[in-house]
């Protein structure tokens, strides 16, 4: 089911994140609000995380309601995506298309 893959791949990347100094402050069931998790770290500050899928882009008014929540609470904007075989893919998201983010790791 959607929502139980979704709630995994959240889980998964809040590890990660976790397994890298980073702490959660709060997620957001069912991507309700900008962002699917908020973590903190003691030196790089808070970040909002959204986590996606390779076949799920982030449009134009998420992405600007993503960066525009981000930069009030001075934050980091970032995707993450879990890839098969791969692992997690971070990006910094900008205002601009996915192509110019930069890629981020936490």
């Amino acid at each position: 089911n959607q929502a139980r893959n979704g709630a995994a791949r959240e889980r998964r990347i809040r590890d990660d994140m976790i397994d890298h100094g980073w702490l959660l402050v709060a997620r957001s069931a069912a991507s309700k609000g900008a962002c699917d998790l908020v973590m903190v770290h003691p030196d790089h500050g808070q970040a909002l995380v959204q986590v996606g899928t390779a076949k799920k882009a982030l449009g134009p008014a998420d992405r600007a309601r993503l960066v525009t929540m981000a930069d009030l609470c001075s934050a980091l904007p970032i995707v993450a995506v879990t890839l098969p075989g791969v692992g997690i893919k971070y990006r910094l998201v900008g205002r601009g298309t996915a192509r110019t983010w930069e890629g981020w790791q936490p």
